[in-house]
């Protein structure tokens, strides 16, 4: 077995060995990264799934009763929360981990991260933190974001499976499509079904729906979370989709999404290290005065500020 330390009791099961690659992941140390070059061979096997839609749509109470189902069928299962960030001390609010307490106790791994201000509502350590559940051997693993509309685009590239909560008065079909939620969604869920106008909130969502470019019409349910009603239903339809795409090649799937997911974290990647550069660099900071001041446009600014960094990134 390779790797280091925290690698090697990841492989042998140590759930404490687990939260502590995940804090150093998500500390962004260097170590933590290591020990997960050392767990990425030991990969791929697991079914990723995405949850979620707006705020308040009920994505924590629904991950919960998904995970602690699939815990009472016997599956190795864990949650990644993306949580909002405190302002006070930066760490997740862990709001999404309180409404989990049933999943938790069927023997559910759940983390909650916090969203630090990365785009789309996925920390940038969560894919790291699927690996290392993946190293730790679940079988099944959630990925409950915020729900940011355009952006979380990058979940569809984390996950096998995304499903999509609304709620009856989610908007109009405007709003919707400019939410960007229903372009990413395998799976739509209407939550608080009990509430008037969730029928029809449903058949506006399935009318906006067209099969993607694999073949596949995402199916549109109800649901009330807070009953555990529905919960049966999402999961058949999960299993349909994994089965889905499973007979059209999981594995040639999965490498595009890697692939578009790599590309995303690298321009991100970027961004931060030429947002550090301008920082420490008076020269850049200068021109930015500059063009707040008017003495200089914009688009020069930003010639001149790469200019300057260019070379200083790495």
């Amino acid at each position: 077995m390779t790797g280091g330390k925290l690698a090697r009791k990841i492989l042998e099961g140590d759930e404490k060995s687990a939260a502590r690659l995940i804090t150093l992941i998500e500390d962004g140390e260097e170590e933590g990264y290591r020990e997960l070059s050392s767990l990425f061979p030991f990969t791929g096997k697991a079914q990723v799934i995405g949850i979620t839609g707006p705020p308040g749509a009920g994505k924590s109470t629904i991950t919960g009763g998904l995970a602690a189902a699939l815990g009472d069928r016997g599956k190795k299962v864990g949650v990644v929360a993306v949580d909002p960030t405190s302002v006070a001390g930066k760490g997740a609010l862990l709001a999404d981990r309180v409404r989990m307490k049933g999943a938790e106790k069927k023997g559910v791994f759940i983390r909650s991260m916090a969203h630090r201000g990365y785009p789309g509502g996925i920390a940038k350590a969560a894919a790291g933190a699927v690996y290392v559940l993946e190293g730790l051997g679940k079988e099944t693993i959630f990925v409950e974001s915020l729900g940011a509309g355009q952006a979380e685009k990058g979940l569809a590239y984390l996950c096998d499976t995304v499903v999509i909560l609304f709620t009856p008065d989610y908007g109009d079909e405007i709003q919707l499509l400019k939410a960007g939620l229903v372009e990413i969604g395998d799976i739509v869920v209407v939550n608080k079904a009990d509430l008037p106008g969730a029928e029809g909130a449903s058949g506006v969502i399935a009318s906006l729906l067209r099969a993607g470019p694999e073949g596949w019409t995402p199916p549109v349910l109800r649901a009330r979370a807070d009953r555990g009603e529905g919960v049966g239903e999402i999961l058949s339809e999960i299993e349909r989709h994994w089965r889905f795409i499973g007979d059209r090649g999981i594995e040639k799937r999965r490498r595009e999404k890697i692939a578009a997911f790599t590309m995303g974290l690298l321009k991100e990647e970027i961004w931060s290290r030429v947002a550090k550069a301008v920082k420490d660099d008076e020269g850049c900071a200068a021109v930015a005065r500059e063009a707040m001041d008017r003495k200089m446009d914009p688009y020069e600014a930003v010639e001149r500020i790469l200019g300057r960094v260019a070379f200083t990134v790495a």
